[in-house]
């Protein structure tokens, strides 16, 4: 077992993903076909897989843990189901939750890098509950863990939500056909954390950036929120 001072310093990373009705046919499909890609790429590069710890956290109605926070290169990947209607407000409470379980549960004096959620959906809040509160608990600059939030949106998607949700970086996926969309954030995704993880070993670059992969040929940035 290492010492606390030869800790390595954890890049925790957090997927919350809408997983409504809408989502049902190729674009979940293509989801379930993302993850254990991303986890192989994961494989291929293990000074990557060493930093990096992932967490998947679906919403619908309610949210779940899919997957707790952990070494995906060496993690069991169920297959992610459809549920219901699309409730923002459980999505932010649930991936809440999960960034406390997961950076609660690393060893002792585990020095981490701050945690990064990307949130993705496809569609518009349903939910009758005004999701802003649990937004407000998520960004709360007292938390010690709060997260960089960075949103992908597509089909039928609202920007004025994906980029109030998002803390700096909102996108849209550009391509015509959902399943195509979804197949180009996952991949977008992957090669965020691997860029970014890069860098945080890299003595010449940026330190504790995130390096986004988010080609204009597939991504429209949204403008942020001005104030």
């Amino acid at each position: 077992m290492r010492e606390p001072s030869e800790l390595i310093t954890i890049f925790p990373v957090f997927l919350l993903v809408d997983v409504s009705v809408s989502m049902a046919g190729a674009p979940i499909e293509a989801l379930n076909k993302a993850l254990p890609e991303m986890r192989r790429e994961l494989q291929s590069a293990p000074t990557v897989g060493e930093t990096v710890r992932i967490a998947l956290v679906t919403f619908s109605d309610e949210a779940r843990t899919v997957i707790p926070l952990s070494d995906l290169a060496h993690t069991e990947i169920p297959e992610v189901l459809i549920e219901g209607g699309t409730n923002f407000a459980a999505g932010l409470r649930g991936v809440r939750t999960a960034i406390e379980a997961g950076l609660g549960a690393l060893p002792k004096g585990t020095p981490v890098y701050r945690p990064v959620v990307f949130f993705m959906s496809d569609g518009a809040h349903q939910a009758r509950e005004d999701w802003g509160p649990a937004l407000q608990q998520l960004r709360d600059p007292h938390w010690r863990f709060r997260p960089e939030v960075v949103s992908f949106g597509f089909n039928a998607a609202q920007d004025d939500a994906l980029r109030q949700i998002a803390t700096k970086f909102a996108f849209r996926a550009k391509d015509a056909d959902p399943a195509t969309q979804v197949r180009a954030i996952m991949t977008a995704l992957t090669g965020t954390i691997a860029t970014t993880s890069a860098g945080f070993r890299d003595a010449t670059r940026a330190g504790g950036a995130l390096h986004l992969e988010t080609p204009p040929d597939h991504f429209t940035q949204l403008p942020p929120l001005t104030v």
